[in-house]
């Protein structure tokens, strides 16, 4: 069975209505980078097509009192475009940066990315990092879901059929604050990610780990906070010994994790100098 019917939905009421009429007869497009794929394929059931990516509430973007909110259809491009996601956020604006192509971040949005499940998503190492919370919204209400709980398995999520991801709240950063991303792909052009790494981190007055976050892609069935680094890295000084001693911390990690996988060799070794690399972007003296 194909899609039978497109709805050009304009705003977040039409949306709620839409889902709780058709709810697992229809299926979101935003940018359609991954479902034009899927349809291509014949991998797609349902028969009607809600077309989301010119609702007013899902393109906003800007400061808030209580952190910083990007809607769930901008764009990679858009976000990149934001000065606040450059300068303050700079993890996440590399990880949106580091998206396929240019026409891919032209069309693929963020909200997109995460809804996909997909442990490779560029964009949720970083909003794990950082602690982010979605809004999910529908005809009965709203509900916020730290992202860290989005994730249900490979592919799935806690979106429920008459949901839709409205956005994510970015919490402000903590003065001395940081947070870094570095991934590695299989090439420059259209990479898709093979090793992704995030970290957060505060430092104090003494170059001390204070606060660390740590989140990975594609090194499990979905993008996962990593709980035993952050536990070896807090109250750590900041320089050269501690992250090369973290360095191996995370590759003995990933080769328990991958233990038996044709990846395993790959990975345990690539994750030093990606982990590395994502700590470094908040410098430090060697």
């Amino acid at each position: 069975m194909a899609v039978e019917q497109v709805l050009k939905l304009r705003q977040l009421k039409e949306v709620h209505e839409a889902l709780e009429k058709y709810q697992d007869s229809a299926v979101m497009i935003a940018g359609g980078t991954d479902l034009c794929v899927k349809l291509r394929e014949g991998h797609v059931r349902e028969t009607v097509m809600l077309d989301i990516s010119d609702v007013t509430e899902l393109r906003e973007i800007g400061e808030r009192e209580d952190g910083f909110w990007i809607g769930s259809a901008l764009s990679f491009s858009e976000v990149i475009a934001n000065e606040t996601v450059k300068n303050n956020y700079t993890g996440l604006w590399k990880a949106c940066a580091s998206v396929g192509a240019p026409q891919i971040r032209n069309k693929g949005t963020i909200g997109g990315n995460l809804a996909n499940g997909s442990p490779a998503a560029d964009s949720a190492p970083p909003l794990l990092a950082i602690d982010a919370k979605l809004k999910l919204s529908s005809k009965k209400g709203d509900r916020w879901v730290a992202l860290s709980d989005f994730y249900q398995g490979k592919g799935k999520t806690v979106l429920a059929a008459n949901e839709v991801i409205e956005g994510m709240l970015l919490p402000k950063l903590q003065a001395g604050g940081y947070l870094g991303f570095e991934k590695l792909g299989l090439r420059n052009a259209l990479a898709i990610s093979r090793l992704s790494v995030s970290v957060y981190f505060v430092l104090d007055e003494l170059q001390v780990i204070r606060e660390i976050r740590v989140a990975s892609g594609s090194l499990g069935l979905t993008p996962t906070r990593e709980p035993l680094m952050e536990a070896f890295l807090g109250g750590k000084p900041f320089n050269e010994p501690t992250i090369s001693m973290a360095s191996d911390v995370f590759s003995n990690i990933v080769a328990e994790r991958l233990a038996g996988r044709s990846t395993c060799p790959f990975k345990k070794e690539a994750v030093k100098g990606i982990f590395r690399a994502a700590m470094q972007g908040g410098s430090y003296e060697a």
